[in-house]
């Protein structure tokens, strides 16, 4: 991923006029809780896409993962960026430590939640931290908003999170 400042500077810059209402909307709530608006951007393809949705919302709008936060689970996602997944699954069956068999497990997780809902974004801890941000946001007058980018590996992708004044967008 470049500079992610630039890209969402280019991105709030583009997509002003579509977020816009989900600022408004926000503007008008008295108080926060979990049907306060976000935004979230795809940007992966053009044309670019913005999503209103809210806090509760936010991870059926985005592909979220019981297990990709696995410490164990992202060492083994590395290696297969690396050398490739069955030199990745080689290593791990020939391995002498005691995780194979639990990352083995791991990757069968992972492997069904992708191809019952596609490639995951992030995690529910992920996802929990950024409901906590769109809080933190409400309370200075902005907008939390998710940018979902292209990323450095193929078809891996980028998170990018940030806010924007809601004041200035509506």
């Amino acid at each position: 991923m470049s500079n992610p400042a630039l890209i969402v500077r280019k991105l709030v810059t583009e997509l002003r006029d579509e977020m816009s209402d989900a600022a408004r909307e926000l503007r008008n709530r008295s108080s926060w809780d979990l049907q306060c608006p976000v935004i979230v951007i795809d940007a992966r393809k053009i044309p670019r896409r913005v999503l209103k949705t809210s806090v509760r919302g936010l991870t059926g709008t985005i592909t979220t993962s019981n297990v990709i936060d696995n410490p164990l689970l992202r060492s083994f996602l590395r290696r297969v960026r690396k050398v490739g997944i069955e030199a990745a699954h080689e290593e791990c069956r020939n391995s002498s430590d005691s995780d194979s068999e639990r990352v083995f497990m791991l990757w069968e997780r992972y492997s069904e939640e992708r191809h019952g809902q596609g490639m995951a974004v992030w995690s529910y801890s992920d996802a929990a931290k950024f409901a906590l941000k769109s809080k933190q946001c409400f309370e200075q007058g902005e907008i939390a908003c998710v940018a979902i980018t292209e990323g450095s590996h193929g078809n891996d992708h980028g998170v990018l999170t940030f806010s924007v004044n809601s004041s200035w967008l509506s």
